[in-house]
């Protein structure tokens, strides 16, 4: 769950920092939206494995030019006989 800060709260942020956790990010607003988001490291490491992975999968799925599901499906389907 997001906490949701004021911009000027960062005039204390050793504070700040020490109220970060993973998995919940603070939420930054000014004027009553939303100008930026902080989160741990950990949590940014973890989001930035994440895209590479997505990145990659979705690559991998567009260059793939093999048989459709449905084909596999009938090569593949045990209770045929």
């Amino acid at each position: 769950m997001s906490e949701i800060k004021p911009l000027s709260s960062l005039k204390e942020y050793t504070k700040i920092f020490d109220e970060l956790k993973e998995g919940n990010p603070i939420v930054f607003t000014k004027d009553g939206k939303e100008v930026g988001t902080l989160v741990s490291s950990k949590e940014w490491n973890k989001i930035q494995a994440e895209i590479k992975l997505l990145n990659e999968l979705n690559h991998e799925d567009n260059s793939f030019d093999g048989m459709s599901l449905s084909e596999f499906r009938k090569l593949h389907d045990r209770n045929q006989k």
